[in-house]
């Protein structure tokens, strides 16, 4: 069977199927693999991105002001995690704060610090304060890290709630072989905080040394989602046995990706329209009917004493 012929075949099917489906669930590209091709196992690397409001990167100064008493009560303190004081704030403190941070417009100097926070993560580091019972001396610890990166912010009409001025969202994306349970989440917050000045870049440093257990906070789930999945192996191997096969192989590698300079592949284009369309407009709607990141924002500041506290060091048993 030809390929033009072959890929007609998979575009119908892809229509087809979608048929079925609601709108928010999308089957965007349909490709033939090997017998023992596995999606998990076959990739070599995966990227992730990460939406986040811009008042994020606002100052505890401001944080504070934006609930300070004229607003809402003066925050608890005390609590053992960044979630146990959620419950205190009622929508209405939600929506006060909401309509005073939504404003915020990121500024160059604390892109630039974000940046700057999102790069002490790349390469080989120790990540077990990055994730939950991990220890220093466990292997699994050590990840690598290619590349963090925040894109450009954007602002998304809406976003801010009913009738409330929109909000400005930063993309992060992040590429790794694989990644730890919480460690995505928790370099955000690291990073996040040493953009707004809330700790050092010596801190962040500090915590991703072997003999250094410190306590690191979690940003909220929502926002993170998996973007894209890399198969580099799979297909080198695939192109290089194509012959045994009988067939030309690089035509069904697996590629979901821009390359610069030259036009979109269409699978790209539904890709990223799907991502723009649908998810990142659901992560804001989220955002301004549930308050998520504006609870752990608040949270996290009230408990700030407790965040970056050296626990003592490993053992070295």
């Amino acid at each position: 069977m030809g390929e033009s012929n072959l890929r007609e075949q998979f575009d119908a099917m892809r229509e087809r199927v979608n048929g079925y489906l609601p709108d928010d669930v999308r089957v965007l590209d349909i490709e033939k693999v090997t017998r023992a091709f596995c999606a998990r196992t076959n990739r070599d690397r995966v990227r992730y991105q990460y939406m986040i409001p811009s008042y994020m990167l606002c100052s505890r100064e401001e944080i504070r002001e934006a609930f300070s008493p004229s607003t809402s009560p003066t925050p608890p303190r005390g609590a053992d995690d960044a979630d146990a004081d959620a419950d205190v704030l009622s929508d209405e403190r939600i929506a006060r704060a909401r309509d005073l941070l939504v404003r915020t417009r990121v500024t160059p100097k604390r892109m630039e610090d974000l940046r700057s926070g999102l790069g002490l993560f790349e390469g080989t580091h120790n990540f077990h304060n990055y994730t939950r019972r991990l220890g220093s001396d466990d292997a699994s610890s050590n990840r690598y890290v290619l590349s963090f990166v925040a894109l450009d912010p954007i602002v998304v009409p809406g976003s801010g709630g009913a009738d409330c001025h929109p909000a400005q969202w930063i993309p992060l994306r992040v590429v790794g072989q694989s990644f730890l349970l919480n460690q995505i989440r928790k370099m955000v917050s690291a990073a996040v905080d040493l953009a707004r000045g809330a700790v050092s870049r010596e801190t962040i440093e500090r915590s991703l040394t072997k003999d250094c257990r410190m306590k690191v906070n979690v940003a909220p789930a929502n926002g993170l989602f998996l973007d894209r999945s890399y198969f580099e192996l799979y297909n080198r191997h695939k192109v290089k046995n194509a012959p045994k096969r009988g067939d030309k192989g690089e035509h069904n590698t697996l590629d979901w990706f821009d390359v610069e300079g030259e036009e979109l592949p269409s699978a790209v284009r539904r890709i990223e329209e799907f991502k723009n369309e649908k998810i990142i407009p659901h992560i804001v709607r989220e955002e301004a009917k549930e308050g998520n990141f504006m609870q752990y924002i608040y949270s996290h500041d009230a408990n700030f004493h407790e965040i970056y506290s050296l626990m003592g060091s490993e053992s070295k048993g």
